[in-house]
């Protein structure tokens, strides 16, 4: 059993180096083979040069690949057709790989009959954590802390931070979908969770394992209540792409329409109870963001469907962050 780590990346060249440096620096030993697969969507930015100056430190395993389509599930896609060995092992391009980090990936899939292993992330700040944001709400930053045991997982506890399936899983359920995620730099979200979901509903065994473990740099960029507002209500758009038809219905429009009123509400009395610039306050404001994303998301499909409006090929635009 050898292992394919494919990192995905846009516009993101010192991330690579500085995760590809990381990368160099694996323990390998009684460790099975590997590769590394830079899967460039469109850089302008230099990546391709950072990535062949960092060709002679992984003794031929490091390859980079274009992938034109963009989009982050294209460049998932597209490690799928590249990787040469059995695991495909998916880590964002602005990590800091433990040095065992793959031990315990192959000693997971060692353990059973395993479709898919996430690992765990903590977050790397580049300064103090502002008081606002709560640990409540640093999932929205990809940080993964499941426990210190291996055990099962399902979607919503792992993330493409540091997650890996087998090449035939995701061959056999047709691979990522590229309408439930990042294009270039906007926030929709959701592609790692509809695969975790499906590999599962297919008889797939997912775990988590803690020794895998990573750690997410976090941008200053992303320390702002704009980017999380962004990343509710961005992350909550594509949810009803993946309900079914049965649920695209007038009862749930109306019903997320009252969660988004709901929301607001408590937002309101959280700033009474607390102050605006709480963490209480920013939390039930995050909430509120997400609902409202939710229901402009069903929208769209209501109309995309045909449902209360009648079919359109419209879709929610994205704007850059």
């Amino acid at each position: 059993m050898n292992v394919s780590i494919a990192i995905p990346t846009y516009n993101r060249s010192g991330e690579v180096e500085k995760t590809l440096r990381g990368l160099a620096n694996l323990d390998s030993a009684g460790c099975p083979d590997y590769e590394v697969l830079v899967i460039d969507n469109n850089s302008t930015d230099g990546t391709v040069d950072v990535v062949a100056k960092m060709v002679p430190l992984f003794g031929g395993r490091l390859r980079c690949v274009n992938e034109s389509k963009q989009g982050l599930n294209h460049a998932r896609n597209r490690a799928i057709a590249e990787a040469r060995y059995e695991i495909v092992a998916y880590l964002d391009d602005d990590v800091d790989i433990d040095r065992r980090w793959l031990k315990h990936l192959a000693e997971a899939y060692a353990s059973g009959d395993v479709a898919g292993v996430g690992g765990r992330a903590y977050l790397v700040y580049p300064r103090p954590r502002p008081h606002w944001l709560g640990e409540d709400i640093e999932g929205l930053l990809t940080k993964v802390e499941l426990g210190p045991e291996r055990r099962p997982a399902s979607s919503g506890e792992i993330f493409g931070v540091n997650l890996s399936f087998r090449k035939d899983w995701l061959v056999r359920t047709g691979g990522f979908r590229p309408d439930l995620d990042r294009v270039g730099t906007c926030l929709l979200g959701g592609g790692d969770d509809e695969m975790v979901a499906r590999v599962a509903a297919n008889g797939g065994q997912i775990l988590y394992e803690p020794g895998a473990v990573v750690g997410h740099r976090v941008p200053d960029s992303r320390l702002s209540r704009k980017w999380f507002r962004n990343r509710c209500f961005w992350g909550s758009v594509t949810s009803p792409r993946m309900w079914p038809d049965e649920q695209i219905t007038g009862y749930q429009f109306l019903r997320a329409a009252w969660h988004v009123v709901l929301m607001s509400w408590r937002t309101v009395r959280a700033a009474l109870r607390h102050g605006p610039r709480s963490a209480p306050c920013f939390q039930q404001f995050l909430n509120a963001a997400s609902r409202a994303g939710l229901w402009v998301g069903l929208v769209g499909e209501l109309r995309r469907r045909g449902g209360l409006w009648g079919r359109t090929r419209d879709a929610q635009v994205c704007p850059a962050t």
